[in-house]
């Protein structure tokens, strides 16, 4: 960490650090989700939002076009917070806090790409293929 008090600038070495610190992958690694997050203007309820969609275990085809928004304004929330980071006269708190709530949108974002989305033509073919089977081997029983 660095030693400057919370309320001074950033300094040019520190925010090269918390912009490399949100550019790691490994960044979200034991991080928790957020909370709530504050996406333009609108205050979200994201932890409860991301653990009620993996309970169903797969996303439901009522929800998969909303997470895809989810998905969609985290990422954009995230990149103004970046170029925030980036250019922004901000305190040391502010810049530490900025990067810790980029890791959090980081974190929810993760989350709900690795959500199962069942893949409806996927399916179908798998549906096409078992029906084969079946009725391969319905044949194959009658005719021996």
């Amino acid at each position: 960490m660095d030693d400057t008090r919370d309320d001074e600038p950033l300094s040019d070495r520190r925010r090269e650090e918390l912009l490399e610190r949100v550019q790691r992958k490994s960044a979200t690694v034991g991080q928790q989700l957020p909370q709530a997050v504050e996406i333009q203007g609108t205050e979200m309820n994201l932890k409860e939002f991301v653990w009620e969609t993996k309970r169903q275990g797969t996303v439901p085809p009522e929800l998969r076009d909303r997470v895809r928004k989810v998905r969609a304004k985290l990422t954009a929330e995230r990149k103004e917070r970046k170029q925030r980071l980036e250019s922004a006269d901000l305190t040391a708190k502010e810049a530490e806090d900025l990067a810790q709530s980029i890791v959090g949108i980081d974190r929810a974002i993760s989350a709900l790409k690795n959500l199962h989305e069942p893949n409806l033509a996927d399916s179908a073919r798998q549906a096409d293929v078992e029906s084969s089977r079946r009725w391969v081997s319905f044949l194959d029983s009658i005719l021996d």
